[in-house]
């Protein structure tokens, strides 16, 4: 009965698949960051070369706040003219099903025993006002929690990346993905399980900060500053040895594996031309970024706004 009350909790699973892109800035911070050069200013780039048409790559932040959703002329416009959408990955009702059974113990084990009871009374606390009792967040894994707990309060019909693909919908344009949501749960499932309370303890603990990290985030975002972006997340992980080794395992499994994995497929649209493709606008920041890789791979790389 009560996987099944999880299961048709709509809000709280787009809260947690919303945040499964949305973590990497609001949990912890990534990690030292890496030499920045051209790739420090801007969201949307063309990518041409290879005798394909241009395409372009835009860097969204996963929230509903209007003045991110009201797109930039732009932006719009490229979107328009663009003969495809590519999204980080695409959530609709059967991706977001196999989320929430990934997010819960099968194995007789629950969240009490594992986080200990300091950490789940902290937890339970604040879940209990999501939509989460006690009774129910026992069931959950740490790295979902952390989830929950990372995804601001807000309709997930509207954040960008869903206004994005109902845009290229409601125009007949095909909606591609770089990664399935396996590969994105993954991310948080391989990591052990000691480092995922840690998380959990970091979530808890920045929990009541986030609402002021979300507003100076948005303010860079709109700055079109992606090193901004970077040290707000940085400022945000916490000082001392510990929180240190987890930001270096986030900026492993976080950005720097996705980012490789994200530009070598992003290639198959690009060859095709007329792509718009869009990812979190940490992953295009740096010499490690998205577009820094696809400009080593041959791709002539223009920032437009």
């Amino acid at each position: 009965m009560h996987m099944i009350s999880i299961l048709r909790d709509g809000g709280l699973r787009a809260r947690a698949a919303i945040a499964l892109t949305l973590l990497g800035v609001l949990a912890g911070g990534i990690a030292p960051a890496p030499a920045a050069e051209r790739y420090e200013r801007g969201l949307l780039w063309r990518i041409e070369g290879k005798s394909a048409p241009a395409s372009h790559v835009f860097g969204t932040i996963h929230l509903a706040d209007p003045r991110v959703t009201n797109l930039p002329t732009a932006v719009v416009n490229e979107l328009n003219r663009a003969s495809s959408l590519t999204l980080e990955v695409k959530l609709d009702p059967g991706t977001i099903l196999v989320l929430a059974k990934r997010m819960v113990y099968d194995d007789g084990r629950d969240l009490h025993g594992v986080a200990g009871p300091d950490l789940f009374a902290k937890a339970a606390a604040i879940t209990a006002g999501l939509g989460l009792p006690e009774p129910l967040l026992r069931m959950f894994k740490p790295w979902a929690v952390a989830l929950v707990l990372s995804a601001p309060q807000q309709d997930p019909s509207g954040v960008l990346d869903f206004v994005l693909a109902r845009s290229a919908a409601e125009q007949g344009k095909p909606v591609h993905q770089l990664e399935s949501l396996e590969e994105q749960i993954a991310v948080f499932e391989g990591m052990s399980e000691s480092d995922q309370v840690v998380l959990l303890g970091q979530t808890v603990e920045n929990y009541e900060r986030m609402p002021a990290q979300i507003r100076r985030l948005v303010e860079a975002y709109l700055a079109r500053d992606l090193a901004s972006l970077w040290r707000i997340s940085e400022e945000s992980g916490g000082e001392g040895v510990e929180a240190k080794r987890l930001r270096a395992v986030f900026a492993h499994r976080l950005l720097e594996e996705r980012n490789v994995r994200m530009a070598e497929r992003s290639e198959a649209r690009l060859r095709e031309g007329g792509a718009f493709i869009a990812v979190g606008a940490l992953h295009l920041y740096g010499d490690a970024g998205m577009l820094s890789l696809l400009e080593k791979r041959g791709w002539r790389v223009t920032r437009v706004y």
